[in-house]
Parts: structure tokens; sequence; C-alpha cells
């Protein structure tokens, strides 16, 4: 029971303090095989994956935004004891309930519930992983030999959340901190020359103001995106990577981008596409930086149920055994960043690269348990 109770900790910490969407941890917790759900104080379903939303007799997007607690025949008590607003947070006991699907089918099932607190340190939401009751302890069993990995896993994003917090961190300060300090000297040196009775002084520094203005709110836009391009959620990932490639291409004339995007966007989970596009970001920010190149390859594909990202370039390399697998030093928050990135999703992340032949950037994540749900 303590593994258990530390493998649900892991499971509350990738939720609330790294705080990703519901959608995103539905993902997650799918890919590794726990049928979840995550709930509010109201019993108002936040988020379902597949595999717990099949198990109630319903597709997830039916389910999202209902009540689970209408969803229950037996056992409704021991649910809104656990929902209750108030209670404090801590470790809970499984219990059973029994749900009617949308055929009228009813179906027991162990759920085991975990508080989600928020970063403001308030409970507003509850996970519970479900499972037939029959399969309990399998379910136990399996949650037991992942508590390592996946307290492993959440130790991994959380370091990565760090990693990308110091770094707009240093954007801002480096970069719209001193626009808008250089802003407000002008502004002052504008006042002081109407005061002095220089007023077409002033109104000229006020007209650089302007254009300083201008520059501010570009710098803002430019970290707005980094942060999260709006068009990973408008049109979704690969759009995204085609707009990011049509920009790259226009700012380095002298660098040929071959593209290669052989997949759908529905084949991408939706827990990897935000990854997926930074290491794009960092990898293709490298070869600028670096490679010293005139050629880069970016190819996206789906090969025997595994989604597979290469960024390969012809330029100077480097020796990758002298790298120590990625050190941070090459570019922002550098190659550590991107194998952290990679592992911390599950998937496996390789750099092949020696001098004078250029360097290739390869992550890979299995798709075996999307593919097989999407078949079936």
């Amino acid at each position: 029971m303590l593994k258990l109770q530390q493998m649900m900790r892991a499971m509350r910490v990738m939720s609330s303090e790294l705080e990703l969407s519901e959608s995103q941890f539905g993902e997650l917790t799918e890919l590794i095989g726990i049928a979840s759900a995550i709930v509010d104080s109201d019993g108002a379903i936040l988020s379902i994956n597949e595999m717990a939303a099949t198990m109630l007799g319903f597709k997830a997007e039916e389910l999202r935004g209902g009540s689970l607690t209408q969803l229950v025949t037996e056992g409704l008590g021991a649910l809104e004891q656990v929902l209750m607003p108030g209670r404090n947070a801590g470790n809970l006991e499984p219990f059973d309930l029994v749900f009617r699907g949308r055929s009228g089918r009813k179906s027991t099932l162990c759920v085991i519930p975990q508080y989600i607190e928020h970063t403001d340190g308030a409970t507003r939401s509850v996970l519970l992983v479900l499972s037939e009751k029959a399969s309990r302890g399998a379910l136990l069993q399996t949650l037991h030999h992942s508590a390592p990995e996946l307290q492993q896993f959440s130790n991994r994003l959380i370091s990565a959340h760090e990693l990308e917090l110091k770094r707009v961190s240093s954007e801002l300060h480096d970069g719209i901190g001193q626009v808008l300090a250089m802003i407000k000297f002008m502004v002052e040196d504008a006042a002081r020359h109407v005061k002095g009775g220089q007023p077409q002084e002033g109104g000229r520094i006020l007209d650089e103001t302007v254009l300083r203005l201008r520059e501010a709110m570009s710098e803002v836009r430019r970290i707005s995106i980094e942060l999260r391009p709006s068009s990973l959620d408008d049109l979704g990932l690969i759009p995204t990577i085609e707009w990011h490639c049509r920009n790259y291409d226009g700012a380095y004339r002298n660098l040929l981008l071959k593209l290669d995007l052989n997949v759908i966007e529905a084949e991408v989970p939706a827990a990897l596409k935000l990854d997926i596009f930074r290491i794009i970001q960092e990898a293709m920010n490298n070869v600028v930086k670096h490679a010293h190149a005139s050629t880069v390859t970016l190819s996206l594909q789906v090969e025997h149920a595994n989604l597979r990202l290469r960024i390969r370039d012809n330029g100077n390399g480097f020796d990758a055994s002298q790298s120590g697998h990625g050190n941070g030093s090459q570019g922002g928050v550098g190659l550590k960043s991107m194998r952290e990135r990679v592992e911390s999703t599950g998937g496996r992340f390789s750099i092949q690269s020696a001098l004078n032949s250029g360097t290739t950037v390869e992550a890979c994540w299995s798709l075996e348990p999307v593919v097989a749900r999407l078949v079936m």
C-alpha cells in the first residue's frame, strides 16, 4: 500500500505542480495503461481518458463536462464523501461504485481516489483511477510496479519545467525588461524638456518612445508565442510546424530547409505536441547558432506504431562521445533539456554527431497503445 500511495502522490504532482491541463494529464495516464478521470468538488468531469470512458460505456468526449455522480447507481455516498469541500488532502481508501452505461448495463468499478492540490494550496479537484472490480488486484500490482518509474517521470517533468521557467525569466529580464527601462528614461527625459520650455525636443523623444513601445509589444508577442503558440490549440501541431519552418526559411536564406511531415494530426497524442514543437525549436536554433550548416532536414513520421522526430544537418558536428549526452551547453536550455522532454514523456532520445560530419537529433515515442485503440 505504501508504494501505491507514493505512486498516487507522483500522479498528483504531475497534474498540479506542473499545471498540466486535464486533457494532457489524461493522455499521459492512458499512455502508461491507467484509466483515469479528474472531477471537481461538484462531481463535474474535468477530464477523462478513453480507457476510463470505455469502462463506463461512453466515449470520452461524451462525458467531459458532464456529471459523474449522475452515472452512479450504487455507492454514491462514498463518492460524495471524497468530493466533500473542505476535506483535508491525504491518502484515501479505494471503494467500489456501480455505474449505469448508455445502454443501461451496470458495471461495478473499483475507484482509487487522490486529491489534487493546486499551486495556491487549494484542493478543487480529485483524481480517480478506475478498474473493473475483478481486475482490482491486477491494477494494484501494476500501480505498485509503476511507482518508481512514475516518480522518476514526475521528477524529470519538474526539472524540465524549472529549466523552462529559468529561460523565460532570463528572456523577460534581458529582453522586455531592458526595453521598458529604456522607455521609462525616455519618458522622463521628454517630461524634463517639456517642463524646461523645449516642447519640440520633448515631442521628438516621445516619437522615439512610441517606436520603443512597438518593440516591446513585439517582444511580448514573441515570448508569448515561444511559451505556447496559439496555433497549437487553434490549428494543431502540423500547421504550427509548417508555420515555424516558413519563418525559419525566411529568416535564414543561406540555409536550405527540407521538410518531411508524413503524419496526420490525429496520430500525435495531444500531450506530446508542445514538447515536440519545443524540441524542433531548440534543435533548429542550435543548427543556426553552432552548426554552420548549409542544409537542415526536419522529418516527423509514423513508422511501425512509433512516432519519430528527426532533425539532421550537414554542419560542423561535434564529438558526441565527449558531450556527456547533452550537457545543456549548446544553445538555450540545450541538449539536456531536449533529452529531458523526450524521456519525461516516455520517449527515446539520441544524438549522432561527429566532427565535420553533421548532427542528427532523434526522438521516438511508441504509439502502440494509442494505435491499438484506434484500430479496435
